[in-house]
């Protein structure tokens, strides 16, 4: 017979079990919700995981807390969420942060800095994510530095630099690869596929054909790669990313056939998928449509998607709707429908813009409710500061990364920022050189007569141009609006030549694949060290002369 203590002692260990037991049930959920996600299942992987979330938050484990908010942040990218995975990542990283736990903040802040992308917010997406790759790192975690590295070579293909793109792009296959993640290996090959496409849409659009079309072909042979991991792995997600991308690219190839197997195909990964998936299989089959000339099909599929909408598309697909609708339309001969179509795009491209100043104001909201928590941690722990401290230096040292804090988000060009930096750099500098003031000649009437949409894109245009006929030495900024500074380095004789290129560059632009009936010119005013001392000189003369180039005819430029 036992004694008291003996039953005491029991009844402690059987205590003891039943807690590792719990453990062990609960780490086995949290990877079972991983699988679900990995598998094209992230509606499921979401539900289990806030299942979880809700039984460590009523324990107190916070640790455990802190996985799951973390887990959630991808699992609400996946399925369009994103500024409710941003609610769950902004607190993870706090936590990580606070206790020191490099690896898992690597993870969060990777996460944090796509969903700040997905909302349009590139600026505060390349900061997580350089300090994503940092934290990574500094633990030699191959698999964050692998996730960290392709959401900065995400950025860079949404600010428009493929070349870029495509080298982080590599750089994570790579890293996946030499751990054997074939996730991670399937999904930044279809990054790597898209930053493919953008450089062969470029190339198009410069009149390379040819560059254009080998480009595209090596997109498709990238998601291919894609594809067979993602069968192999079931991932019915990735799959039908795969077969809708490779169908857009086979579209803009010209090979329609080949476009609507693959979205046949598409039909077969359909199981477990959700709303947003299913909004953009009907409007990237109707974009094909149109480009088959095939109207009244597409039209329907359109109309269909739009449906969605409330039931939680994804609005900028709303956007994009319209405007295939305007042209499938169009195509039938509708013109009054084309054209109120076209306006309820341009409504719905305004009523975006200013989703996306709401979208920063509850970011700050997000911020500021944290703002404690990080205070506690600058306190509590000093290594914040030193990561801190770190990161600075990467900034500094990193030119890649640093460069890209200083970019514009719409044209991929340096920002105003940037220039007020180099201004001070050039102060100092007894090197010569000079500097260009560009204008788009009577852009208010591109915005007035095709919409503000059509005009982000003649500014996106202008920045590619830019960034392609400039020589290596010399750098373009977004000075604001229309405006744009060249800054020229060397002697001033060849500024005014180069200057010139650029101006013909854009005028024989083919901005009919922006929209019908668009043309596009530019005025430049040019000065240099040969007419003052300091740059904020030199750019009023510039200014000047691109004024005397307006007044004087515009599409010109003046010396």
């Amino acid at each position: 017979m036992l004694s008291i203590s003996g039953r005491q002692t029991l009844v402690f260990d059987m205590q003891v079990v039943d807690a590792v037991a719990v453990a062990q049930q609960v780490i086995f959920s949290l990877q079972e919700a991983w699988r679900l996600g990995c598998t094209g299942r992230s509606v499921e992987a979401l539900t289990l995981a806030g299942e979880i979330l809700a039984g460590a938050k009523a324990r107190g484990e916070d640790w455990l807390a802190a996985q799951c908010d973390t887990d959630i942040a991808w699992y609400c990218f996946q399925i369009g969420k994103a500024e409710l995975g941003l609610t769950h990542v902004r607190r993870a990283v706090d936590f990580w942060k606070l206790h020191g736990e490099s690896r898992q903040e690597a993870y969060a802040r990777a996460y944090f800095g796509w969903l700040l992308l997905e909302l349009g917010l590139p600026e505060e997406a390349i900061e997580e994510a350089t300090r994503a790759l940092d934290l990574a790192d500094k633990v030699a975690d191959a698999k964050a530095q692998s996730l960290a590295t392709n959401v900065i070579g995400i950025i860079f293909w949404y600010n428009k630099q493929p070349d870029r793109a495509i080298l982080m792009s590599e750089r994570s296959v790579e890293l996946a690869r030499s751990i054997g993640d074939k996730t991670y290996e399937c999904w930044w090959l279809v990054n790597l596929g898209g930053a493919h496409s953008e450089s062969g849409y470029i190339a198009q659009a410069l009149g390379k054909p040819e560059e254009g079309h080998r480009l595209l072909l090596r997109a498709l042979e990238l998601t291919d790669q894609a594809l067979d991991i993602a069968i192999e792995t079931g991932d019915s997600w990735a799959a039908r990313i795969c077969l809708g991308n490779n169908a857009d690219y086979y579209s803009h190839i010209g090979e329609h056939e080949k476009a609507l197997q693959c979205m046949e195909r598409y039909q077969l990964f359909q199981e477990n998928s959700y709303v947003r998936d299913r909004q953009q299989y009907l409007y990237t089959l109707g974009q094909i449509y149109i480009n088959y000339g095939k109207f009244a099909d597409a039209r329907s599929l359109l109309l269909e998607a739009m449906e969605l909408i409330g039931e939680g598309g994804s609005f900028d697909s709303y956007i994009q709707i319209y405007f295939y609708l305007s042209q499938a339309h169009e195509g039938l001969g509708q013109f009054d429908l084309a054209l109120e179509a076209h306006k309820k795009y341009h409504q719905a491209y305004l009523q975006n813009s200013a989703e996306r100043t709401q979208q920063r104001t509850r970011l700050a909201e997000i911020y500021y409710e944290t703002k404690r928590l990080k205070e506690v941690a600058e306190t509590e722990t000093k290594r914040a500061d030193t990561l801190e401290a770190s990161y600075q230096k990467l900034q500094e040292e990193t030119d890649i990364l640093a460069s890209a804090v200083y970019l514009d988000a719409l044209t991929g060009l340096y920002n105003r920022k940037y220039l007020d930096s180099r201004f001070k750099e050039l102060t100092s500098e007894k090197r010569p050189y000079s500097i260009a003031m560009l204008d788009v000649d009577h852009f208010k009437s591109v915005n007035d007569n095709f919409s503000h949409m059509i005009g982000d894109q003649v500014l996106s245009a202008i920045g590619t141009i830019l960034r392609s006929q400039l020589r290596i030495t010399d750098q373009a900024i977004r000075f604001g609006g229309e405006e744009f500074v060249v800054l020229l380095a060397g002697a001033p004789r060849g500024a005014a030549d180069v200057c010139e290129r650029l101006r013909l560059a854009v005028e024989q632009w083919d901005w009919s694949e922006i929209c019908n009936g668009l043309r596009v010119t530019i005025s430049i005013g040019v000065a240099s060290t040969l007419s003052a001392k300091s740059p904020n000189e030199i750019l009023a003369i510039a200014d000047q002369n691109l004024y005397t180039a307006k007044k004087t005819g515009r599409n010109r430029v003046v010396a």
